[in-house]
């Protein structure tokens, strides 16, 4: 599995740099910027680094959310608030076990991080197929940006160690091209039923929580009401 760490508009640049250290001692290599509004490749960004400017160096910068996840088959959007839209959130004690449900139908995941100040935006919300969030004592202070990116790259870090004992009859998993297939194929049906957008959202986010089996159960349905559909048209009087 490959991992991705998107910070979107990171203000600081020290937070940048904390981030890459935090990432590098965890063992992954992939930051991306969006928007930066810290320059990450300066004194204070490497001081903080401390061993990790490789990171630093390397990291693609981009203008949108939609380009730093164009290559990503699962984006993770992290929030340490709960918004008013419905919405579900995964602990990042649990995420571990969302990803490795899924088996092979994923290659490529991305945790997203908002600004120090006001986190992601709705918008970029709706880029993302998972909610998930640091359970916290206190609402006030939420954590800061790196402390938040040492958490979830630590958690991250020991998926290979979490063993799942899968005791139901289909061992099989979605391939990584029918799971994006699935979710496109999803969001036409439920567009041709007559499912308004909102509540499409929030169909798209519920299949993100779900297992293989569970997704070839939605294929199967998915299928047999686009039959249905087909035959209703052919039958109608002309």
């Amino acid at each position: 599995m490959q991992y991705s760490f998107i910070l979107v508009e990171p203000g600081e640049a020290g937070n940048i740099g904390a981030a890459a250290r935090a990432l590098n001692t965890m063992g992954f290599t992939d930051l991306r910027l969006v928007r930066p509004q810290a320059d990450h490749l300066s004194g204070v960004a490497r001081a903080f680094a401390h061993g990790s400017e490789q990171l630093l160096e390397k990291a693609a910068v981009y203008e949108t959310l939609p380009e730093a996840i164009a290559n990503i088959d699962f984006v993770c959007a992290t929030t340490a608030r709960h918004r008013i839209q419905k919405y579900h959130y995964v602990s990042v004690r649990d995420l571990p076990q969302v990803i490795q449900q899924k088996g092979t139908a994923l290659s490529h995941v991305a945790v997203v991080f908002g600004s120090e100040r006001s986190g992601l935006s709705n918008k970029d919300l709706e880029q993302c197929d998972l909610l998930t969030t640091i359970p916290q004592v206190r609402l006030q202070p939420s954590l800061n940006l790196s402390q938040a990116v040492m958490l979830y790259s630590f958690t991250l870090s020991q998926q290979k160690e979490i063993q799942i004992v899968d005791q139901r009859m289909n061992s099989e998993q979605m391939p990584i091209e029918q799971y994006a297939y699935l979710k496109k194929s999803l969001g036409e049906t439920l567009e041709r039923v007559g499912l308004n957008t909102r509540y499409r959202g929030y169909v798209m986010k519920a299949i993100a929580r779900l297992g293989y089996e569970d997704l070839y159960l939605i294929q199967t349905i998915r299928t047999f009401i686009n039959n249905q559909l087909d035959k209703a048209e052919i039958d109608r009087p002309k």
